[in-house]
C-alpha cells in the first residue's frame, strides 16, 4: 500500500503539472468572443472588445464576457462564464453559457435553449429570483442562484458603466440556507454514534438507521453525496459559493483522520443502497481471496487514470464516472443507467460490488486511512475482508471491533 500512495500521489503531481502547463500554454487563446457573437446575433456587426468595462459594441447593442465584470460571483464548481448580448435599454437580447465547472447531471436542463430563452427579454432591475421571476431547477439550486446572480449583477454594472443607465443594486432577500446545517447535525451524530458503538456489536441497528438516513438525507433530500469531483474542482481552482460543498469536503476529511472510511460504512447514500441489496437472501459467488485481492487494486487504478486525465484537461466532466452523481441527480444516459442498475444488481452476488473494485471515494480514503488493529474481520464482514483486513478495505462496520465476535 505505501508503494501505490507513493505511485499514487507521483502520477497525481505530475498530471497536475502537465495540465497547468498545457493550461498556460493557451492562457492567450480565450473563447472568440467575436464568432460567438457571430452565431448569436448573425445580422450585427461587433467591433473587437474593448473598454471599461470590456464590451462589443454593435448599433444599437452591447455585448460582454461576464467574467470580465463579475469574476468572483461562483456556482458549486466554480464561475459560471456567460456571452450577454444587451440593448441600449439594458434588456437582455441573447445569453450563451461559455464555460462552467458545475456537474452536468444537476445542470443539463440550465444548459436548454428553453431554460435559455426564458432569461431574454429581462431587465437586471428584476430580482432575477428563483421560483419568483425566474424558474427553479430542481436539485441545481447553487448552481442557478449563481447563473441568475452572474447574469443579474453583470448586466447591471454594463448597463450602469457603458449605458450609462443606472440600476440600484438591490440585495435579494435570499431565504436561509439550511442544507448545510441539516448535514452538519446528521454527519455529526453518525460519527457520535460510531464511537459509541465501537466496542460493541450490541447497537448495529444504529448503523442501519444511519444507513437509511444517509439515502434520505445525503442522496435524496441533498443530491449530495462526496465526490472526488470535489477535490479535483479545487485542485483546478474551481472554488465554490456553496457551504455545503465545503462542509462535503472538509467533514469527509476529518472523518478520514478520525475515523478512516467511516464515510463509506455509515453516511454513503450508494454504499448504503449497496448493503441493502447485499443483504437480500441471494446465494452469493464465491471469489478466490488470490482474485479478490487484484480484483480490489482496480478501483486504485481507475481514480490514478481519472485523475491523470482530469488534471492534464482541466476537464471536470472527463471523470464524472461515479454512479452515484447519476443516480441522485436523476439524470443521465442510458448507459448511465445501465451501469447503475448492474453495480446494484451486482450486490447480490458480490458483498458491496462497486466500493470494493470500483468507488474512487473508496480508494481514495483508503489511501490515507489510518492503520487501526483492533478491525480483524468476520464471517459477515459486509465488505467480504478476509481476517485481520488492511486498513484500507475498512468500512468502520464496528461489527468485529477488538472482539472479533459478531
Amino acid at each position: 500500500m505505501k508503494r501505490l500512495r507513493i505511485g499514487l500521489l507521483a502520477a497525481v503531481a505530475l498530471s497536475f503539472f502537465i495540465g497547468q502547463w498545457f493550461s498556460l500554454s493557451i492562457s492567450g487563446k480565450a473563447p472568440d468572443g467575436k464568432k460567438l457573437l457571430r452565431d448569436m446575433a448573425p445580422d450585427l456587426n461587433f467591433g473587437q472588445k474593448s473598454g471599461m468595462p470590456l464590451h462589443y459594441e454593435s448599433e444599437g447593442y452591447i455585448a460582454f464576457n461576464s467574467y470580465d465584470l463579475v469574476p468572483s460571483i461562483r456556482g458549486y464548481a466554480g464561475p459560471i462564464k456567460l456571452l450577454v448580448l444587451m440593448d441600449r435599454e439594458s434588456f437582455i437580447r441573447g445569453i450563451k453559457i461559455i464555460e462552467h465547472r458545475e456537474t452536468k447531471n444537476y445542470v443539463h436542463f440550465m444548459e436548454s435553449p428553453e431554460y435559455i430563452a426564458k432569461l431574454i427579454g429581462k431587465h437586471p432591475a428584476e430580482p432575477f429570483q428563483q421560483g419568483m421571476d425566474i424558474d427553479a431547477i430542481s436539485r441545481a439550486t447553487v448552481s442557478v442562484d449563481a447563473l441568475a446572480k452572474t447574469l443579474k449583477e453583470s448586466s447591471r454594472l454594463a448597463a450602469s458603466g457603458v449605458l450609462g443607465i443606472n440600476v440600484k443594486d438591490v440585495a435579494r432577500a435570499g431565504a436561509f440556507d439550511i442544507r448545510p446545517f441539516v448535514y452538519g447535525v446528521f454527519f455529526i451524530v453518525s460519527l457520535a454514534v460510531y464511537f459509541v458503538t465501537r466496542k460493541t456489536a450490541k447497537y448495529q441497528v444504529a448503523r442501519d438507521i444511519s444507513l437509511a438516513m444517509g439515502i434520505a438525507i445525503l442522496g435524496i433530500y441533498l443530491s449530495s453525496p462526496f465526490s472526488v469531483l470535489h477535490l479535483f474542482s479545487i485542485v483546478l481552482g474551481g472554488f465554490s459559493s456553496s457551504a455545503l460543498f465545503y462542509a462535503l469536503i472538509i467533514s469527509v476529511a476529518l472523518s478520514v483522520i478520525a475515523a478512516g472510511r467511516f464515510y463509506c460504512g455509515w453516511v454513503c447514500p450508494f454504499g448504503a443502497l449497496c448493503e441493502f441489496v447485499g443483504r437480500l437472501p441471494v446465494r452469493k459467488w464465491e471469489v478466490s481471496k488470490n482474485m479478490d485481492e487484484k480484483w480490489r487494486l482496480f478501483k486504485y487504478i481507475i481514480l490514478g487514470l481519472v485523475a491523470a486525465l482530469v488534471l492534464i484537461s482541466g476537464r471536470l466532466d472527463y471523470g464524472n464516472y461515479e454512479v452515484y452523481v447519476t443516480l441522485f441527480s436523476f439524470h443521465g444516459s442510458f448507459l448511465s443507467w445501465v451501469l447503475v442498475f448492474l453495480m446494484l444488481a451486482a450486490n447480490l452476488k458480490v458483498k458491496r460490488f462497486w466500493c470494493r473494485y470500483l468507488c474512487p471515494v473508496a480508494a481514495l480514503t483508503g489511501l490515507i486511512s489510518r492503520e487501526d488493529s483492533g478491525y480483524v474481520s468476520i464471517n459477515n464482514c459486509p465488505m467480504g475482508n478476509p481476517t485481520n483486513p488492511h486498513i484500507s478495505e475498512c468500512i468502520r462496520c464496528n461489527r468485529c471491533y477488538k472482539t472479533g465476535k459478531s
